[in-house]
């Protein structure tokens, strides 16, 4: 569900559960009681585990695991004008192919020779024009999206089915710049 709709329904469940409360003060009987059931089902929607895996994380950094195999590879992290959303497959179990395929990202580069995020200076500077990278293990990814804010993606641990691990893995920390800017210091 987007923002949008969830304001929506909470809304709504919240005014059916204040309406039923009230008219059951007001005039007792069985059909207050049904305001007070939909609004309640309303707000339990909205918390309820689905059992469906999350492929996405609306923060703005964290440190993200996912089967890269599933959900064509895509991970979105970020919100709004801040979201990225990654598209990954397989290279070998050191590295990873990335793309700039899905529509939230403008372009995609490597900082190489940059050990942390934190040492991030000016990326727009580095090479952006290719639409795939293969970043290996430790290598440093930088994500620019179609409303010019950079993403800072650093790759922590690969796994291959193909070779010697039991499934397809990545473990990537991200850190998308708050600021719009291009310097994550």
């Amino acid at each position: 569900m987007t923002v949008a709709q969830r304001t929506v329904v909470l809304s709504l469940s919240l005014l059916s559960l204040a309406g039923g409360i009230a008219w059951q003060l007001f005039e007792p009987g069985f059909e207050p009681w049904l305001f007070v059931i939909v609004g309640l089902m309303g707000l339990f929607t909205q918390w309820w585990p689905t059992g469906r895996k999350s492929y996405a994380s609306r923060r703005l950094s964290g440190t993200v695991t996912f089967n890269y195999s599933n959900n064509n590879g895509r991970y979105v992290i970020g919100r709004e004008e801040m979201l990225f959303e990654t598209a990954w497959s397989k290279a070998s179990d050191t590295s990873i192919h990335i793309y700039k395929d899905p529509p939230s990202i403008d372009s995609i580069a490597i900082a190489l020779g940059v050990a942390h995020i934190k040492d991030l200076r000016s990326v727009s500077n580095l090479d952006f024009s290719s639409r795939s990278r293969t970043p290996q293990e430790g290598d440093v990814v930088i994500l620019k999206n179609r409303y010019g804010n950079y993403a800072a993606l650093k790759v922590s641990d690969i796994k291959d089915s193909a070779r010697s691990d039991l499934k397809d893995e990545i473990t990537f920390s991200y850190v998308i710049n708050p600021n719009g800017g291009d310097d994550f210091r």
